[in-house]
């Protein structure tokens, strides 16, 4: 038995949804920024660790910072929700590998342990027929206490 027209339609903009979530962390990987910028809506926001990086501008601006940086981010626990025909809300778990100091010339880095496990939350709109974020967050669940000091000095801030 088939799901009713709304149901499907319902599927179809969270399949968006999620595409746009793992097109986000895929162009970051790939140091694809200008692509990634381009998810945002104009104004839209990233608190990223702890700062608020408001509009495109400023996010492409923020990503000069990772040029040595090799990273993967491995995405889990994806959850979806409407909250209206244009807009829907987003959680996804991140588990974060990350190497700085690094150039493609050196070939493929050492394997070592996550980073850190981050809770992901987005606020997404609809603009003509597209899905952006308006609001992206994240919050440190657990990190590699030796590596990462910077979420010791946000408690209680969206990183």
């Amino acid at each position: 038995m088939s799901a009713p027209a709304d149901d499907d339609a319902a599927l179809l903009e969270i399949a968006r949804c999620e595409r746009l979530v793992q097109n986000f962390y895929g162009y970051l990987d790939e140091k694809r920024y200008d692509d990634l910028c381009d998810l945002f809506d104009v104004d839209g926001v990233w608190v990223r660790l702890g700062t608020e990086l408001v509009g495109r501008d400023r996010i492409r601006e923020t990503m000069a910072e990772r040029s040595d940086w090799l990273t993967a981010h491995v995405v889990t626990n994806l959850r979806v929700t409407l909250t209206g025909p244009d807009s829907a809300e987003t959680v996804q778990y991140v588990t974060l590998y990350r190497h700085e100091g690094r150039s493609p010339q050196d070939g493929p880095a050492p394997v070592v342990l996550p980073l850190g496990i981050l809770r992901h939350t987005d606020q997404l709109v609809k603009r003509e027929g597209r899905w952006l974020f308006a609001r992206k967050a994240s919050r440190a669940l657990m990190v590699d206490r030796q590596r990462v000091t910077h979420y010791d000095q946000e408690k209680g801030k969206g990183t």
